[in-house]
């Protein structure tokens, strides 16, 4: 056996970052009217529990608007879009509005693909998302 085929079988695999130390979800009432749930990191099967927890269950308190900001975000998979499209449902039974901050590609293109059933209101920044709101 080779010194260097040796050496990489006695090293430790590395491990796979938790779910928190890849997706931050922060979520703020910036006004009466507004709750925001700010997205940064990477939204997939591994980390969507994060985003589904604090985003639904913030929801029985929640502003009358909700707005998720997923601009900074750099991977979205499906597994975010399930979230979304079960906070829709949800916001749109209490009776309050949910609009999104995209601006991130991967956010876009995947909102894009989906089509129809990703037919959310979306804004291109916190500004315009916020600006008409009561």
């Amino acid at each position: 056996m080779s010194t260097v085929l040796a050496t990489q079988l006695a090293a430790p695999r590395s491990r796979r970052p938790a779910p928190i130390d890849r997706l931050q979800v922060s979520l703020t009432a910036p006004s009466d009217a507004v709750t925001l749930c700010a997205v940064a990191g990477e939204v997939d099967s591994y980390t969507a529990d994060i985003l589904r927890n604090s985003l639904i269950g913030s929801l029985p308190t929640a502003s009358p608007t909700i707005v998720i900001d997923l601009s900074m975000v750099t991977f979205f998979g499906v597994a975010g879009l399930r979230v979304l499209i079960e906070a829709r449902s949800r916001v749109g039974h209490s009776g309050r509005h949910m609009r999104l901050v995209t601006g991130s590609r991967c956010v876009d293109r995947l909102l894009e693909v989906a089509g129809d059933a990703a037919d959310f209101e979306t804004r291109p920044d916190l500004a315009a998302a916020v600006l008409d709101v009561a």
